[in-house]
This record gives C-alpha cells, structure tokens and sequence, in this order.
C-alpha cells in the first residue's frame, strides 16, 4: 500500500530512533485502548451481572415474606372458624367470641379489625365492639367467605377508614380481607368470620429490607397487584411493569427465578409471588430497581484505575524504547559517519568496526569489504593508467581489471552480467538452452569469526579452483561478492542443472580447505534455474535463480533447490 506523500514526508525527516518511539507509542497506546475496552466490557459485565443478582435476591425475598406472612394469617381465620369448642358459641352466644377477637388482634397488631357476621351479613361480633349491628352482606369478603376460605386482594378501607388509627405514611389506607365460613354440627354454613389486615405490615418488610442495603445505591421497591397496579412503593405515574413482564413474571419460570429488565437508565428485577401451602396467592409481583450508573460506579473507578496504570506502563515503554532505539542505532551512526568521512577525507583508509547486533556486525564487515576492495581496484587502476601511454594492452588490461575479482580470477558482477546478457541475447535467437547456478556458503561468517577473514578468504579461493575445476569449457563462474558465486551452465535441461548443482555440491563437501593444520569443512547451497523466452533480460533467471537458493538455505542448507520459470514451485534436490 502507498503511503500519503505527507507521511513520506514526514517519515523521511525522522530518524530510525524516532521512528521507533512514534511506533512504540502508538502500539502502546493501541495496546492500552484495547486492553481498556475490553476490561471495561468484563467489568460492567459482571457488575451488572451481579447488580441483577442482589436486586433479583432482593425482590424475592420481598416476594416470599409476603406469601409466608399471608399464608400464617389465612391458616389462623381458617382455624379460627374450624374451632369445634366455638361451634355453639358462633351461633347462641356470638357476644362471648369478643373478648377473644381483642386478645386475638392484641397478639397480631397487623389484624386491624376481626368479626363474624352471620349468614344475613350482620356482624354479630367484633374486635373493639367495632361495626358490631352493621351489614356487611355486600362485601365481597362475606359473599366469597360463605362459599369457602378466600383472601382478598388489597383495597381501600371503607367503612374502617374513619374508625381504625391510620399508620403514618400509609395515605390511603388499604386493607387485605382474609375471611372463612363458619359450620355447626351438621356442616351448615352459618356464618363467616373476617379480618382485615393492614396493609402496613407490607410496609414494613419493605423498609427493612431496604434498611439493610447501603442508602448510596438508591434501591427502589415496588409490590404491584396481578394487574400492574402499585400498591406498595413510590408513586409512579407510568406503569412499573408493562403486559408483557406482568405475563413474563406470572405462574413458574420467571416467577421463581426473577426476570431482569434493563431500560439503559435502570436495573430492574420483577418476581412473581406465587403463594405459600394453602394460600393461592394473590399474583402480586415484586420489583426491585436501581439507577445504572449507581450500578456501575465501582465498574467504573476500576476502568479507569486500569486505563491510568496502562497510560502510565504506556508511557513507561515509550521512554525505554526510546532509550533501547537510541542504543541499538548508535552503531548504526557511527557506520553513516565512517562512511561519510571516508567519502570526504582522504586521509582515512577504513571504517571502524562496530558491534551491537548480527545484522551490525554483518553491515560493519561488508562495508569494510567494500572499502578494502575501492582501494584495491584503485591501486590496480593507477598502475594500469600509468602505463597506459607506454602500453598497447592498457585498455585490455583496465577492462580485465574491471571485469575480474582481484582474490579469485574470476568474472565478477560486471563481467558475468556483460557475458551473460550477450548469452541470453543469442539463446532468444537461436534457441539455445542454459542454465544458472546460484551458491552460497553455508554460515561463512561463523567461518571468518572463529579462524578470521584470512581463512575465510582461503575457502573462498579454494572454492573458486573446486568450482572453475569442475565445469566445462563453454560455461561460466563469476564471484558475485562475499561469499556467493554464480554459474553460467550451456546446454542443460531441468535434469541437467541439478545433476550439475548436486556434483558441484558434493564435491565442496567432500574438498575440506586446509588453513594452518586444520581443515575446514564447508557446505554450500544451490539454487538452479533454466532461461525461457519468457526471460526478459538476464535479471529474470539470476533472480530465480536467487529464489531457489534462498529455498535451499530455508530447507536446511547443504542442499541444491530448483525454481522452475512461470512461478512453478520450487523442487529440493
């Protein structure tokens, strides 16, 4: 991909040091908004999760307090009116069951009013002598209560608003009816006894529920009836739960478990209660709800306590980066000054060795390399031109000078490329096959490091006569520099060039090199190609020809690899 002019721009007028930093800086900072995002999805993750768990734990013990506390008052008025000592009393002396209704509503303050009507709804006793003559024929309590036990959903208080002390904060007054009939001996529904429970006691499960939790979190509690209406929480002017979470959270499933609402500004859980043994239940429905960014804000203080450590490592590695970039490229800055130097003072002879890295060290050696062989084609120059006005060879002599590697006698790079684009040249026209040879010897730098480069050299000379030895009249060799020789191969197919790169590999590991009482193996791998038609110029087969090497050396070294023209896979002899 082409970068923008301006980031060329701006990339050229940067060191390698400065670059690096910028690079390090940006990745770190990547690295930071990444590492940040994705912590800050598992954190709000398990805060909500566990937001969700302590308002859904929360909404279900309201729920199951409310069934336990209706079941224990059903089962006492069902009791109550299943007294065979009071069966007789019910009906010839309802006055006497007074006294007991008091003590009865004495123990359980939650009952505000207790009586028995007989089957014309008359109430013919009652807790504090209250409604006592009045008909309560109507009430949905006493009709329902002459078929059998029933509770009756919350309500407004009637006729005991203005008779019952209202609780503070309890505006309007609201009632829960809990009634049962009363038989004689023959199972003849005589009457019904009824209690109204104050709503209140449902208040005060709520307030102490919440009394536990920490008032900072801003939890909210609502009991609603089956069909959404509030009846016990903040007013509200909409609807705490919609149809469908009224159908969602009614009967199993989501009744027991609880169902987690999210609008984006809250969490809310519903629980359906559901009941308790004898008691039905009513289809009230709990819901607990508390602000999202109360939720969140211990999510949030540890995103942001893991963005600022990040920030800081952040800029922590951008220093030390900038500081290892400074010391990595020293060497690299000193090799540039060398250079430029030797190109302006003439005065110095060579550049300073530097280490730091392999790829230094390997820049250091081949810019010596470099160096050494300027002066040498420069010496050999001077002579040749010196006797250039008393010589008729002058020009066959500098033309020989600058086709010849001086340490081997052969062709060098210019030389080879001259004789070979002529070959190609005549192979298009005549149609004649070659092939090319590239070789390389295998850890040469191990080589000059452990004996020196003067061994190095040895191999690189003995390597030139096994090579030169082993090919025939019309072919070629030429030294490309360092340690790589090129081959010119004449009349080869595919066949062919790898019988030949294999021969001459063989016998380079068979030729060990002998340098002051040792002998140094060596090793030495080969790539092979063939000209087409197709070839351009000389360069398409050298660099194929490079290609198969590189493969050798990637397979193993010691080896011979061959790259077939029109990008065909490369085979390993």
């Amino acid at each position: 991909m082409k970068l923008p002019s301006s980031v060329r721009r701006l990339r050229d007028r940067l060191s390698i040091r400065q670059q690096s930093a910028a690079l390090t800086v940006l990745l770190s900072l990547a690295t930071v908004a990444v590492m940040t995002l994705g912590t800050a999805t598992v954190v709000r993750h398990h805060a909500l999760d566990a937001a969700n768990g302590e308002l859904r734990l929360l909404a279900q013990t309201m729920a199951s307090r409310l069934d336990r506390q209706m079941f224990e008052r059903h089962r006492e008025i069902v009791n109550l009116a299943n007294l065979a000592p009071l069966t007789d009393v019910w009906r010839d002396r309802p006055g006497e069951i007074g006294t007991f209704l008091d003590q009865m509503q004495d123990s359980l303050p939650s009952y505000a009013w207790i009586g028995y009507a007989d089957a014309d709804g008359t109430v013919r006793a009652a807790t504090r002598r209250m409604l006592e003559g009045a008909s309560v024929a109507a009430r949905p309590w006493f009709i329902e209560g002459l078929k059998g036990p029933t509770v009756q959903d919350v309500h407004e208080a009637k006729l005991l608003a203005k008779l019952v002390p209202q609780a503070e904060g309890d505006d309007p007054f609201r009632l829960v009816d809990v009634a049962a009939p009363v038989r004689d001996r023959s199972g003849r529904v005589m009457g019904v006894v009824g209690a109204h429970l104050s709503w209140a006691w449902a208040r005060d499960i709520r307030r102490q529920l919440l009394a536990r939790l920490d008032p900072a979190l801003q939890t909210d509690l609502w009991v609603t009836s089956a069909d959404g209406t509030i009846v016990l929480g903040p007013a509200e002017t909409a609807p705490v739960l919609t149809p469908e979470q009224l159908m969602a959270t009614a009967g199993g499933g989501a009744a027991d478990e609880g169902l987690d609402i999210s609008d984006g500004q809250a969490l809310v859980a519903a629980v359906g209660t559901r009941g308790f043994d004898t008691y039905e239940g009513l289809g009230w429905r709990v819901v607990a709800r508390r602000p999202m960014t109360i939720a969140l804000v211990d999510a949030n203080e540890t995103i942001l306590t893991i963005f600022l450590i990040g920030l800081a490592a952040a800029v922590a590695s951008s220093l030390a980066a900038a500081l290892i970039a400074g010391r990595v490229m020293r060497p690299l800055s000193l090799l540039a000054d060398n250079a430029d130097r030797i190109g302006r003072d003439p005065t110095m002879a060579l550049i300073d060795r530097q280490s730091g890295s392999l790829d230094i060290i390997r820049l250091s050696n081949s810019l010596r390399s470099l160096v050494r062989r300027i002066d040498f084609a420069e010496s050999h120059l001077s002579e040749a031109l010196a006797k250039a006005g008393r010589s008729e060879q002058a020009i066959t002599q500098l033309r020989r000078l600058a086709e010849t590697d001086p340490m081997t006698g052969l062709l060098n790079r210019r030389g080879f490329r001259g004789f070979a684009a002529e070959a190609h040249a005549a192979s298009q026209r005549h149609e004649r096959r070659f092939g090319v040879m590239m070789i390389d010897i295998d850890h040469f730098k191990a080589i000059n490091d452990t004996f020196g480069h003067a061994a190095g050299d040895a191999v690189i000379t003995e390597l030139a006569t096994i090579v030169s030895k082993s090919l025939r009249a019309g072919d070629r060799i030429a030294r490309f520099g360092g340690e790589e020789f090129v081959v010119f191969l004449l009349d080869v197919d595919e066949t062919g060039v790898a019988v030949w790169g294999e021969r001459i590999r063989r016998r380079i590991e068979e030729s060990p090199t002998f340098w002051e009482g040792q002998a140094l193996k060596v090793t030495v791998s080969v790539g092979t190609t063939l000209v087409t038609r197709d070839d351009r110029d000389i360069e398409d087969v050298i660099h194929r020809a490079d290609v198969a090497l590189y493969a050798a050396k990637s397979d193993g070294r010691n080896r011979v690899s061959f790259r077939a023209p029109l990008s065909a896979p490369a085979q390993t002899a």
